[in-house]
């Protein structure tokens, strides 16, 4: 081996007797090499030496030197770019941009072959890189991932990765996976054309790297092969598809009605994979770097990489787990109720590979339970015929209490009604060991109390999961009063074994998911009662980026479940002599249910009409009921921000009473638990974008028209008189 002298040690390069040069990514101090400007500096230096080193250089094979292969750009730089730039450093930064792609393009058309060895993620900007090389190989192994998953943090590739996947893939599929950032593990990305070969270990990569260099000594991508067309065609072609002319005209239609305009990446990336395809490489990139340039500076993708991202990650990682207690491994887990949520819970278990006793009042419901796994399992495509058997086998029905001994873990997900808890309760622990933890499933009945039916309330815990729960990412931690930090470790680390975002709040009415929420469903019912169009509503909610808006989301619960809850706040008032205020969701859902029999979606209809093979459409009762004299009319921008702004109030509430401490779980909670609208980075962050004392303003002028409800909480007042975000 010889060796370069190189100022950076960024990249290591070493040459063999044949020739081929290795070209090793190895960021000193850094676990992740990362696209900055140590990379870029070290980069250009090397290429530059290959370049005057090329007539004796055979190939070049680029690995990394690191566990991982490459962990993308600098995201930290980017939260602190500012949006507004003066002109010249606008220019100043768009060239910057543009001259961080020269490197990689100078590599690929060198004149030598080029590949990439991929041991590990190759995300984002390691992947561009990948995309570069003229032939990629990867081992099959776990954590092996590759793919651009910018477009999830409100970005697009921005070093050549849209220009290349355009050439490589064609107009269509590069709008599908650079769009919904798509990753794949090794074998389904060596089906997709991601990579071109598997290795089965390092030795084996580096083998086959250098035979493929010494078996194409001509090699070159397609792109630069003369007479290249794009894959599918362009849309300057004189004889353009008609499934090409469908997409390119229709395409943008539909991204703006499914994003509601508030995700600028999707269009961005559907407009620059329009643009680049209809010119030369060069030029191609100098799109690019205007479409990326525009990205980076836009809040949305602050707003995402703070949470998805960092926020995230520190999750992930045990941001809310106590510290100084060993990783737990649940053995035998036991769910007592198995309807849907139990149910799911068991499969997911199961998936993973843990034990599972499944208990009902009968065989027969504990049987239908497990029977759902096999349903489940059928759907999902990761999982095959012998998966699957593997999955039911390891799940056993049961109606006897008896079957839950040496259980180390249950999770209790009956109904909602404090007696029933506290009767399995009592029941579940008499067969347990001493150590065993008992999770109950709630989205609201106070932890605390439950415990009381625990003889061990040191091990009571909630886990409220989110339905349906194999597919929703979230499950919510709720520590009672008595609840010990061991126990809230182990619950954690079973939240993560079950690929979940586990986020950590404190015992209060309503915790912290179902209080957000509650506060907008509960606007969407003041204006229900307001005489405020309930389409209008429901509309504004889609433009503010939520998925449903809130009198959709209590027809997908159903208006029969919030009915009951609703009556069981009542008579918990009552038993303990308090008075019961009836709220707006209190009257308008007792007016819906006990008066007009409206229930929900499942029974037919709620505020909505369901008819069979058709669009749901609004009650017409809705305005014969609540506006017989035409509906109220106020700004459309009061509707949207007293559904925001309501859910944002009540999360500083939260935080202010200590119900929640952490702002990541907070942001987190609301979109993956709730659906917060994702593009805002989560209650807090919308709160740091708006900027604080802007958002203070509104509150007051909120209040001022609709109701003290919308004072801002001291909390937010202090923060935003010190200009403190909340992070």
């Amino acid at each position: 081996m010889s060796e370069y002298n190189l100022k950076s040690d960024y990249i290591r390069l070493e040459k063999d007797s044949d020739g081929i040069v290795e070209m090793i990514f190895d960021q000193p101090g850094q676990k992740v090499n990362v696209m900055g400007d140590e990379y870029l500096e070290a980069v250009n230096e090397v290429v530059g030496v290959l370049e005057a080193d090329k007539e004796n250089i055979t190939g070049i094979y680029v690995r990394s030197g690191k566990d991982s292969f490459f962990g993308g750009g600098d995201l930290t730089a980017l939260l602190e770019m500012p949006m507004e730039m003066k002109e010249d450093e606008l220019n100043e930064n768009y060239l910057q941009i543009l001259n961080s792609k020269k490197p990689l393009r100078i590599l690929e058309t060198m004149g030598v072959p080029v590949v990439a060895g991929i041991n590990g993620a190759a995300l984002g900007g390691g992947y561009e890189i990948c995309l570069a090389c003229h032939h990629r190989i990867a081992i099959n192994k776990p954590g092996v991932v590759v793919g651009l998953p910018e477009a999830q943090l409100g970005l697009m590739p921005g070093a050549g990765g849209v220009v290349r996947m355009t050439r490589k893939f064609g107009l269509q599929d590069a709008i599908t996976y650079v769009s919904q950032g798509k990753q794949f593990k090794p074998e389904p990305a060596l089906e997709k054309g991601f990579i071109d070969a598997l290795a089965k270990d390092e030795d084996d990569m580096h083998a086959q790297a250098k035979a493929w260099i010494k078996a194409n000594p001509e090699a070159k991508n397609p792109w630069d092969e003369p007479g290249f067309k794009i894959p599918g065609g362009a849309p300057n072609d004189k004889e353009i598809d008609q499934g090409l002319m469908g997409l390119l005209f229709f395409g943008p239609v539909n991204v703006l009605t499914s994003t509601k305009g508030v995700f600028p990446a999707p269009k961005a990336i559907f407009a620059c994979i329009n643009d680049v395809a209809k010119v030369d490489f060069d030029t191609a990139e100098k799109i690019e770097s205007r479409y990326f340039q525009q990205l980076m500076m836009s809040q949305v993708a602050k707003n995402m990489i703070r949470t998805f991202f960092f926020q995230l990650n520190a999750l992930e990682n045990g941001a809310s787990r106590p510290d100084g207690i060993e990783k737990t491994e649940v053995k035998k887990l036991g769910i007592l109720g198995a309807g849907q949520m139990g149910a799911g819970i068991a499969y997911m278990a199961a998936k993973e590979g843990i034990e599972v006793v499944l208990k009902d009042i009968s065989l027969e419901n504990a049987e239908k339970g497990k029977a759902y796994s096999e349903t489940a399992g059928a759907k999902d495509r990761r999982v095959d015929d012998d998966k699957l058997k593997e999955i039911l086998s390891l799940i056993t029905p049961t109606a006897d209490a008896a079957d839950l001994k040496g259980c180390d873990f249950i999770i209790e997900a009956v109904f909602e009604d404090r007696n029933v808890k506290a009767t399995v309760t009592k029941e579940a622990e008499a067969e347990l060991d001493d150590s065993a933890i008992f999770a109950s499933n709630t989205s609201a009945l106070p932890i605390t109390e439950l415990a009381e039916a625990s003889a061990r309330p040191a091990n009571f815990i909630g886990m409220h999961f989110f339905s349906p729960a194999e597919k929703m990412p979230l499950v919510e931690i709720i520590c009672g009063k008595e609840t010990s930090d061991e126990t809230l470790a182990k619950c954690f680390d079973l939240g993560i074994k079950l690929g979940k975002k586990p986020i950590v709040v404190n015992d209060a009415p309503g915790f912290f998911t179902t209080r957000v929420i509650g506060a907008t469903i509960s606007e969407g019912a003041i204006m229900v009662l307001e005489g405020i169009n309930p389409v209008l509503i429901d509309n504004a909610a889609a433009f503010n980026g939520s998925p449903v808006g809130p009198l959709t989301a209590i027809d997908e619960i159903g208006q029969d479940t919030a009915y009951k809850g609703a009556q069981q706040q009542k008579a918990d008032a009552e038993a303990k002599g308090e008075v019961f205020e009836a709220n707006a969701p209190f009257t308008l859902m007792t007016r819906m249910v006990e008066e007009f029999d409206r229930k929900g979606k499942v029974h037919g209809g709620g505020y909505y009409d369901y008819p069979e093979g058709g669009k749901k459409t609004i009650w017409p009762g809705m305005k014969e009921h609540f506006a017989p004299d035409g509906y109220s009319e106020i700004p459309l921008q009061d509707v949207k921000d007293r559904l925001v702004f309501s859910q944002c109030i009540e999360a500083v509430k939260a935080m202010e009473e200590g119900v929640i401490e952490s702002v990541g779980d907070g942001n987190i909670g609301s979109i993956m638990g709730i659906g917060f609208p994702p593009q805002t980075g989560g209650v807090y962050q919308c709160i740091n974008a708006y900027g604080l004392k802007a958002f203070v303003e509104r509150c007051k002028e909120l209040a001022e028209k609709y109701g003290e409800r919308f004072d801002p909480p001291q909390l937010l007042i202090d923060r935003a008189e010190k200009d403190e975000i909340f992070v």
